[in-house]
């Protein structure tokens, strides 16, 4: 049986927007539209309650009135130069929306493709299957044909596209990677998880969730690939779901008149609900998975959904005698980039294997249902 091992890494990123900028804009919106101080407030102590310094936009709307789109050599390849938000009144309809999905996504994902093939270093011909994952768009033929098709892969690359699963997915992605690398027909299989959430961003959703969604989510993407050869071999994966917990957190189509674009349900609750399932649930028996017998605890890269979850979840492995900082890595990467959704893991996975000095990698993803993502990963000698 082949084993499967983390081969290379890629990533992409559109325009960056400081906090301050960010709370700019949406306070010019809302006031604009006539929406009570109130609503302004709250989505301003979300912001910074979340503590996000940087989050990344496709959409240059958000781009200080001195700045420009060209001063951004790195990222205007793959986000927008035409502001869809101003001629709307900052509220454009779902399909002026959902028309620029293929100026942003699909460029996103093929950017963070082609830097893990050069990451990577093999022969694009090689690549055998490909896994995509959207939460924020969505067209057919979708993000993996364009990456086949640019990249000039194999027209028989076996496609697999898995979108509006949320914010677990990436990880979902590698985990199925792995298993079909372990079946044994495939040389190389590439993950894409592309998110554009700013598209998404809709000043008449002010219900709490909705702005915890606006505050937290960003624009991204990032592509591995796994192979039988490479640093990181992966040992284990698996999923599970968190016992009654399916209504705390969820996508929602618009359904009435007056939305513009999905919504998500995040319930404050989910934070202590992932607590309590490592802790006193079923995660716990996940959990025993990595004991060490008094070796070194193993690297961890936990999912950035949030401050809240990161705290809730770190307690718990700090508990179990993982050092204070052992989730440093999420909290930075929340900091500088925001929840970037299924692409979020990969993000940090990318980051903590190319940083560590453990010899094994615990990573771990959250999203609707509420469903866990894991696997542990041991390095190469």
């Amino acid at each position: 049986m082949n084993e499967a091992h983390i081969a290379g890494i890629g990533t992409a990123l559109p325009y960056p927007i400081s906090t301050r900028r960010f709370l700019e804009v949406d306070e010019m919106m809302r006031k604009h539209l006539g929406q009570p101080q109130e609503v302004i407030d709250r989505l301003k102590s979300y912001a910074i309650g979340s503590g996000i310094d940087t989050r990344h936009y496709v959409h240059p709307h958000w781009l200080s009135e001195d700045d420009s789109p060209d001063n951004y050599p790195d990222a205007i390849d793959v986000a927008l130069k035409k502001d869809i938000f101003t001629p709307y009144d900052f509220v454009p309809p779902h399909w002026e929306r959902m028309c620029i999905f293929q100026d942003t996504a699909v460029k996103l994902a093929i950017k963070s493709a082609r830097n893990a093939v050069n990451n990577w270093g093999g022969n694009v011909k090689d690549i055998t299957h490909i896994i995509t994952t959207c939460t924020t768009g969505w067209s057919e033929p979708g993000i993996a044909v364009a990456v086949m098709q640019d990249l000039e892969l194999s027209l028989n690359c076996q496609k697999a596209e898995l979108n509006f699963n949320g914010c677990f997915c990436g990880a979902t992605c590698l985990r199925l990677a792995r298993d079909t690398i372990r079946a044994g027909n495939a040389k190389a299989v590439l993950v894409v998880a592309t998110e554009v959430a700013s598209t998404h961003y809709d000043l008449n959703a002010t219900d709490p969730g909705s702005l915890v969604s606006h505050a937290l989510f960003a624009d991204g993407s990032s592509a591995f690939i796994l192979a039988p050869e490479g640093q990181w071999r992966y040992k284990e994966t698996g999923m599970s779901l968190v016992p009654d917990s399916a209504h705390l957190l969820g996508l929602v189509p618009p359904l009435t008149p007056n939305q513009s674009g999905y919504r998500m349900i995040l319930d404050p609750d989910v934070s202590d609900q992932l607590g309590e399932y490592f802790r006193q649930g079923p995660g716990k028996e996940i959990l025993k998975k990595f004991d060490c017998d008094g070796k070194s605890k193993p690297a961890l890269a936990i999912h950035p959904g949030g401050p809240k979850i990161l705290d809730c979840v770190g307690d718990v492995f700090s508990e179990l005698g993982w050092p204070n900082d052992a989730l440093q890595s999420s909290y930075d990467s929340l900091h500088k980039l925001g929840n970037l959704g299924a692409a979020a893991i990969l993000f940090v996975l990318a980051n903590r294997l190319s940083h560590i000095e453990q010899d094994q990698l615990v990573t771990m993803a959250f999203g609707p249902g509420v469903t866990v993502e894991w696997a542990e990963l041991v390095k190469v000698r």
